[in-house]
């Protein structure tokens, strides 16, 4: 039975946000507020609380035990985990995603797979939507030029930086260049024990490159198909004497077009990072990242066939047609800067604190078709609105944790405890004007004079969100490993109109106030090589999507469920999981029907199937990743709709990258490599139809010479039979081909 109840509390926010101190002032405010609620909220934040205290006792037990104190100093890698660059291993022996711990792979009782720099580099991939496409189980639909869409087991991804979650951070603008990061590390299923808000799909955790302690240099250029130029520069190595101060910087440079017509794009980035070890236990670290991206008339896929021809199909024309207009454009520029301290201790705690600042700001112009589509005929088609857009984002957010070992019954077992914050603001002008004047346009030569677009209306929000996290890996026998974990999270939207508009007061959206969220998992060794888990993550989610009456959403609730094997063989170097999961949720997003600019609850779903990987190295030289995934969504209770949830996840799919390089004789130095990339058929999650794209195969291929210690050359191919297909499927537009065969030419410096 709902609970209805008067809360008085008092909360600490950050305020006087500003460009010049970003960080603000700290204002603590008295809030009352009445509500209903379905959940014994008393009971769950008593739990929560208990939960989290429970994991930090441990560190405060060793405070107060000499024997603890005492313990003689280890070596202890800073960060946390050694990079994956120069190690030229398919395989990360550790990682952080699943818990800030560095962990081996078969000690996280969650699906995870990681994306190394040699692969990085074996395969030339350079954004993020490159290595995702090489994740197992990960979908990545692109939306336009510079926007793209990631799906896994049926639902969207969260993103973190070294750790640290970042709101609306797989947004095309917001990703920066894979250049400047050492891996990619993807968990499959949901983490918001750790990240709080966000999908269920997963998170990606990118870890930047950090300065080194002897002298490196690498470099490269490249030329592609469509006019493809791109050049990288990466240089560290110690600034002072004892090597106590240390930096890096990676540059990057493209100039390219597209497989579309007229489509051309720029990209600069900067990336620098100081390292500085205050003495043997303090390091301190200062990061500051700018990437720019210009492109000219980007693409959006292309709108469907309409009476005159065969009504609502895709259309066949050429992959190169884009119907946008010359005036079109997308301009970004991102920056961001990060403060970092870790503190490590004589009982092999660590206390670690990021700081991080990040602004955007954004512009486009372009025109959308009417829903009707092309004519047939005569290949003619309307614009239906006219757009332009200016906009500032601004996201602040800190993390601080400790973490380490301590002693429970004659048992080491370790434990961390933390704090996350962030602030997410969003402010733009903008006109999406309607317009019954751009009529018979030709689709393969678009011509239609620039307007002029002045702004009719301006919205700002604001997003806050803060969690007390902790989770603890307690070791109840030699190979029986008991993960407990949670997060208390606090949430708050609010959202005003501005000038052109007219200006509102602030209005308060979807909120949450301790609200935990439980974690756990069982990890069994049943060799030394092989193990078995299980786990359970809690799933709550505040929404700010609008409703037509004017309310927002309310919040998803779900759970899911996962059984797996992992092994590692071959020193580690050799890995392999097998995983079986199950997702329930309700109340997701989705566009009304009656009105595409508001959102209506959907009923309860589910995303259940299995996954199998294998990544590593099983013979010398020979590196090899391949990953299946076999998934099935569906409605299981909604009066609107039934069947599948998820169209545009494929049932199955399955990923193989293979490379080989020569270890002696005539052929040393030569590498080969090949790879496949299948699917079976998908629709589209924007529109009900049955729109959909048969399954296919894509075919790659690398091959690479050093032609000395120092210098590489490579080849790298895609879509080699090229294969025409539509990787995205919208309603009556945002349909996109897949790209055709494509070539680059790559030469590779490193010192």
């Amino acid at each position: 039975m709902p609970l209805t109840s008067h809360r008085i509390w008092r909360k600490c926010s950050l305020s006087s946000f500003s460009d010049s101190f970003p960080w603000g002032e700290i204002m603590c405010k008295t809030h009352s507020k009445s509500y209903t609620h379905t959940r014994y909220r008393k009971f769950s934040r008593a739990l929560g609380l208990g939960v989290l205290f429970g994991l930090s006792a441990p560190l405060l037990a060793n405070e107060d035990n000499p024997e603890a104190t005492s313990t003689e100093l280890k070596t202890i890698t800073v960060w946390g985990q050694a990079p994956t660059e120069d190690t030229d291993a398919y395989v990360a022996k550790k990682t952080t995603i699943a818990s800030k711990l560095p962990l081996a792979p078969k000690e996280i009782p969650q699906s995870v797979s990681v994306i190394t720099r040699q692969r990085i580099e074996d395969q030339n991939l350079n954004t993020l939507e490159d290595a995702l496409r090489q994740a197992p189980g990960v979908t990545v639909i692109p939306n336009d030029t510079v926007q793209s869409q990631f799906l896994s087991r049926g639902y969207g991804l969260n993103v973190s930086i070294d750790g640290v979650p970042s709101t609306n951070g797989l947004s095309g603008a917001e990703q920066f260049d894979l250049a400047v990061y050492d891996r990619v590390e993807v968990l499959r299923g949901p983490a918001g024990a750790l990240q709080g808000s966000g999908d269920l799909g997963g998170t990606v955790n990118v870890v930047t490159k950090k300065p080194r302690e002897q002298f490196g240099l690498n470099g490269s250029v490249s030329a592609g198909s469509w006019d493809n130029y791109r050049g990288e520069l990466d240089i560290t190595g110690p600034l002072n004497a004892d090597g106590s101060l240390r930096g890096r910087f990676v540059g990057v440079g493209q100039d390219r077009d597209f497989f579309y017509d007229r489509t051309h794009q720029r990209k600069w980035v900067g990336y620098g990072v100081l390292e500085f070890d205050l003495n043997d236990d303090l390091t301190l670290s200062l990061t500051h990242i700018n990437q720019d991206n210009d492109t000219d008339v980007p693409f959006f896929g292309l709108p469907v066939s309409a009476p005159g021809g065969t009504a609502g199909r895709l259309l066949d024309v050429s992959r190169s047609t884009n119907h946008l207009a010359d005036w079109s454009y997308n301009r970004s520029r991102t920056k961001e800067t990060v403060l970092a301290a870790e503190q490590r201790f004589a009982n092999d705690w660590s206390l670690t604190t990021k700081l991080r600042y990040l602004t955007l700001d954004s512009s486009w112009r372009d025109a959308v078709p009417r829903g009707t589509g092309v004519n047939t005929d005569d290949y003619t088609f309307e614009y239906r609105f006219l757009r332009d857009y200016d906009g500032v984002y601004r996201r602040r957010a800190a993390d601080i944790y400790a973490s380490g070992p301590f002693q429970l019954f004659g048992r080491e077992h370790r434990a961390l405890i933390g704090y996350n914050y962030e602030d997410y603001r969003d402010r733009y002008n903008m006109v999406n004007r309607t317009t019954t004047s751009a009529t018979g346009i030709d689709l393969f030569n678009p011509v239609f004079a620039e307007p002029d677009l002045p702004h009719t209306s301006g919205f700002e929000s604001r997003t806050e969100q803060s969690g007390l996290y902790g989770q603890t890996r307690l070791r109840l026998l030699d190979p029986l490993t008991l993960v407990l974990g949670g997060r208390l999270s606090d949430y708050e939207y609010k959202s005003r109109n501005r000038a052109p508009s007219t200006p509102s007061d602030w209005s308060n959206g979807e909120d949450a106030s301790d609200e935990f969220t439980p974690y756990g998992g069982l990890v069994y060794e049943l060799t030394r090589h092989v193990s078995l888990y299980t786990s359970y993550s809690d799933i709550f989610i505040p929404q700010d999507y609008q409703k037509a009456d004017g309310g927002t959403l309310d919040p998803r609730v779900g759970k899911q469920y996962e059984i797996g094997i992992k092994t590692s063989w071959l020193d580690d170097t050799l890995s392999a999981s097998l995983a079986t999961f199950r997702i329930r949720d309700e109340n997701r997003p989705m566009e009304d029907p009656n009105d595409d600019l508001y959102y209506i609850a959907a009923g309860e779903v589910e995303s259940r199937g299995w996954e199998l990987e294998v990544t590593g190295r099983p013979l010398p030289g020979w590196d090899i990743s391949a990953g299946y995934t076999r998934l099935k969504t569906r409605y299981l209770s909604d009066d609107d709709n039934a069947g599948l949830f998820s169209h545009a996840s494929p049932k199955h799919s399955f990923k193989l990258w293979s490379h080989y390089r020569f270890q002696d004789g005539l052929l040393k130095g030569l590498a080969l490599g090949g790879g496949l990339a299948a699917t079976s058929s998908y629709g589209s999650d924007r529109y009900a139809s049955d729109r959909e794209q048969s399954g296919y195969a894509l075919v790659s291929a690398a091959a690479s010479y050093e032609l000395n210690e120092h210098l590489t050359l490579a080849l790298n191919g895609e879509n080699l039979t090229d294969r025409k297909y539509y990787a995205s499927l919208g309603n009556n537009t945002y349909n996109t081909y897949g790209d055709p065969r494509n070539f680059t030419l790559s030469l590779r410096l490193k010192y």
